[in-house]
């Protein structure tokens, strides 16, 4: 129970990533507000956490502006605190060099990969320092440190909340309050499959050191210790889980 009386805020809470982070912060004893704009999805992860959570709200989709205050007051509101944000939240556009993205694409993938982490941890803030502090994680990715051919707009909205969470961190250490990046690397999600012809062609283009893919539970793991109180001494980094991806 290492995460006993904690609040979280976890966005993209319906995909494989984010559910499996649920999954993992419930088991710890974290009470839990999820959103995602997937409802279906979110409702499935709710009815798999609750026999674990001590408390869950399903966050339904609204305007983006919106959306981020009205979620940190509902924490405060049914649980009193926040102490976790995990911003998760993702976009993909069909893989295009830059010349054939559109800006329409462009401006939609940033909306949701970079303001919406940007709009979650503005009123994050204000909310963890009134309770002493707290945690927040962006789920960035190897590839905001390196890049592959075809994602122009991933990595570069990647490598920004990795250096969003640095210039945080320094910003808001005075409050109590840490901020760190946690970077998977290539990760067996339905939406990692989506790129390929076939499971075994995706299992195929790991490019890791170890051979595979990565879970979604090795990722969740990772952001239970960001959040959790045996990492209290870190802060301004990047907590890189990638198989080897990024050591050649």
């Amino acid at each position: 129970m290492r995460l006993q009386g904690k609040v979280a805020i976890v966005t993209g809470a319906g995909g494989d990533i984010g559910a499996a982070i649920c999954r993992r912060f419930a088991a710890e004893g974290a009470a839990l507000i999820g959103v995602d704009v997937a409802a279906a999805a979110l409702d499935r992860w709710r009815r798999r956490c609750a026999q674990a959570a001590p408390a869950w709200r399903r966050s339904s989709p609204t305007s983006p502006k919106r959306r981020p205050p009205r979620r940190q007051s509902r924490a405060r509101r049914e649980f009193g605190r926040l102490d976790v944000l995990v911003s998760n939240a993702v976009c993909d556009v069909p893989l295009a060099p830059l010349t054939r993205l559109t800006l329409a694409d462009w401006r939609h993938t940033m909306a949701v990969n970079l303001d919406a982490a940007f709009l979650f941890c503005k009123h994050a803030i204000p909310a963890m320092e009134a309770g002493g502090g707290g945690s927040i994680i962006l789920i960035a990715s190897q590839l905001g440190r390196v890049a592959r051919s075809g994602r122009p707009w991933y990595c570069a909205a990647k490598g920004a909340l990795i250096q969003l969470a640095k210039a945080m961190a320094l910003d808001h250490a005075g409050q109590n309050i840490r901020v760190n990046s946690l970077s998977p690397g290539p990760v067996e999600t339905a939406r990692y499959l989506r790129n390929f012809d076939t499971v075994e062609a995706a299992r195929a283009s790991h490019h890791t050191l170890v051979g595979r893919l990565g879970t979604p539970d090795e990722i969740a793991a990772g952001a239970v210790y960001l959040a959790g109180e045996e990492s209290t001494f870190m802060t301004g980094t990047d907590l890189l889980i990638d198989g080897g991806y990024t050591a050649v």
